[in-house]
């Protein structure tokens, strides 16, 4: 499995980008910031995004991309997401005003019967489901909107992105299952000293990090690739970081790249 780091922050300056992870070369999870990482061919070789919640920093890119690939793509870009996501995208983004509605708009270079540029494709929290050779689960977290941890497997093991969460039960429930994890996508995003903010707003801060993972109990070594730290914070977390002394732990930076 190979994980292309598109955007790792919880929002954007001249050297962050929002949250973006890019799959074998055709699977997103999440679209924050793809476009300025990914040439137009490479764009349209991306078969499907799995978007875990409708939160702007995780959604950006969405419209950029179904504009860039219209006329060079030739199937339709598939949008998995659960109901309240993919009513945010109906309502919200793909609705004719904030951008057009590429749902309806047909693309000239596919010459199939049903040949809408992109396609939303709901799907119930806790569905396992199947893009291409990948399997696809997925399990709620703690956020004030809808947001699904993603389990991503294919043959060599399982990738698992938690998404925008704070303290949580049901993910760690899940992931100590597994025996074939190969990496940890995790989040963490205020300062300890911002705490307040980071539980209001179903985040995670260096100390709530290190709380969570003391549920955690993987049957693998597989690394805890850290993500969503914030731009204005992102010195200080680091060092908040390393205070924690757990080896196990990776801040992740734009253009990674692992092979697992």
């Amino acid at each position: 499995m190979r994980l292309r780091v598109l955007g790792c922050h919880g929002g954007e300056s001249a050297t962050h980008r929002a949250t973006c992870f890019l799959i074998n070369d055709s699977l997103l999870l999440d679209a924050g910031a793809l476009s300025r990482g990914l040439s137009v061919p490479e764009q349209a070789a991306i078969d499907a995004v799995v978007v875990s919640h409708s939160h702007l920093d995780h959604i950006r890119d969405l419209p950029l991309l179904a504009d860039n690939i219209i006329g060079v793509k030739n199937k339709p870009l598939d949008i998995h997401c659960t109901v309240p996501t993919a009513d945010a995208l109906a309502k919200h983004i793909f609705n004719n005003h904030i951008w057009p509605d590429f749902t309806k708009i047909p693309n000239p270079a596919d010459k199939s019967a049903d040949n809408p540029t992109v396609r939303i494709l709901p799907f119930e929290s806790g569905s396992t489901f199947k893009i291409g050779e990948l399997s696809i689960h997925t399990v709620q977290v703690n956020h004030p909107v809808d947001c699904q941890a993603i389990f991503v497997k294919d043959t060599h093991g399982t990738l698992v992105f938690s998404a925008d969460t704070g303290p949580t039960e049901n993910l760690w429930k899940e992931i100590n299952q597994l025996d074939d994890l190969v990496a940890f996508i995790y989040e963490v995003s205020f300062p300890n000293n911002m705490r307040q903010l980071a539980e209001v707003s179903g985040h995670l801060t260096p100390e709530m990090l290190a709380e969570e993972l003391k549920k955690f109990e993987p049957k693998t070594d597989a690394p805890v690739l850290l993500y969503h730290l914030k731009p204005g914070y992102t010195d200080l977390l680091k060092q908040q970081i390393a205070e924690l002394g757990d080896s196990r732990l990776t801040v992740l930076k734009p253009m990674d790249e692992f092979d697992f």
